[in-house]
C-alpha cells in the first residue's frame, strides 16, 4: 500500500526541515547527542519543540533522563499554536510516522483517555497543522523501539481543559504506570527581545518548580509567563496530584535572524519525579 494514501497514517511535516529527512542521518544525529548523557528514571519531562540545530540536544537530555525505565507507552501533549479552540484534540489516526518508520497509537487508551466526553474531539486537521508533537518522536522510536504513543493537543490554556485532560489521563492510567512516560511539550518562552524572553523563562522554570498548577495557569493567563507548554504541563500536574521534585536538565535560546538581532527563544529540558 502507498504508505502517501494511507489516511491512517500521520505523514511527517518538518522532516528535512527540523530535522533530518534521512532515517540514516537521524539516526546517527540522535546517537550524538546521546553519547554522553546518563539515563535515568522520570516519571515525567518538558521537553522543546523547535529545529533539532537549536533545541536536538535538549530533546535528547530530556528523554534520556527517562531511558533507565522500560517504557511501553508515551504519553504526548502538546500546544495548539494555529487555531485555539475550547476542546482537546486526539487524532483519527492510528500511526504517526518519521524517517525512522511509524509508531502506533495505543487506541485502547484514545478510548479510555476520551470517554464520550463533549469536549475531547477526534480532529486529524489539527494534528497535520502541528509540528510539536511529531518533533518528539525520533527520540521516542530511538530509545523505546517498541513504545506505542497517545498525541494529545489541548486547545486553549485554560482551567477548565487542564481539569478535562487530568481527568483524561485518570481514566486512562488509573492503575499501574511504571511503564509510561509523560511528556509535556513547550518552550519557555515567545520570540521577543532576549532579556524579555530570559525573564519570562526565569518566571515559568520558578512557578513550574513550585508545581501549583493553578498559578502556572494563572500567571500565563495574565502574560506574566508565556511558556506555550504551560497548559500541557499543567495538565500533567493536575493528574499527578502529589508533589514533583523538578530538575533542569539544560537551556539554551535561538538566536534571531540578522534583522532581529537581540531578539530570542528560551528553551529548556525539564524532568520531573514523584517524591
Amino acid at each position: 500500500m502507498d504508505k502517501k494514501k494511507d489516511k491512517r497514517v500521520r505523514q511527517p511535516i518538518v522532516d528535512g526541515i527540523f530535522y533530518p529527512a534521512s532515517g540514516e542521518e537521524l539516526t546517527a544525529l540522535i546517537e550524538s547527542y546521546a553519547e554522553d548523557l546518563i539515563p535515568g528514571e522520570s516519571d515525567l519531562i518538558y521537553t522543546p519543540h523547535a529545529g533539532y540545530s537549536v533545541a536536538g540536544k535538549l530533546m535528547a537530555e530530556a528523554f534520556i533522563s527517562a531511558a533507565k525505565r522500560n517504557i511501553k507507552e508515551v504519553v504526548i501533549i502538546s500546544p495548539v499554536h494555529r487555531e485555539e479552540s475550547d476542546t482537546i484534540i486526539l487524532p483519527n489516526f492510528k500511526f504517526f510516522e518519521t524517517p525512522l518508520g511509524q509508531i502506533p497509537i495505543n487506541m485502547k487508551s484514545l478510548h479510555l483517555f476520551q470517554n464520550e466526553d463533549s469536549l475531547i474531539v477526534r480532529n486529524d486537521i489539527p494534528h497535520l497543522e502541528e509540528h510539536s508533537i511529531e518533533d518528539q518522536l525520533p527520540f521516542i522510536q530511538f530509545l523505546f523501539p517498541e513504545a506505542t504513543i497517545l498525541p494529545v493537543l489541548m486547545g486553549k490554556t485554560t482551567i477548565s481543559l487542564v481539569r478535562k485532560v487530568a481527568k483524561g489521563l485518570e481514566r486512562a492510567y488509573s492503575g499501574d504506570r511504571n511503564d509510561v512516560l509523560f511528556v509535556a511539550t513547550g518552550n519557555l518562552s515567545s520570540y521577543a527581545g532576549r532579556e524579555e524572553s530570559l525573564s519570562a523563562a526565569e518566571k515559568a522554570l520558578s512557578l513550574f518548580s513550585g508545581g501549583d498548577w493553578r498559578s502556572i495557569i494563572e500567571n500565563r493567563r495574565t502574560g506574566n509567563i508565556e511558556a506555550c507548554g504551560a497548559g500541557p504541563l499543567s495538565a500533567f500536574l493536575a493528574y499527578f496530584g502529589t508533589a514533583l521534585s523538578m530538575k533542569v536538565l539544560s537551556r539554551s535560546e535561538s538566536v534571531g535572524k540578522e534583522s532581529e538581532k537581540g531578539k530570542t527563544v528560551a528553551y529548556g529540558a525539564l524532568s520531573f519525579k514523584e517524591d
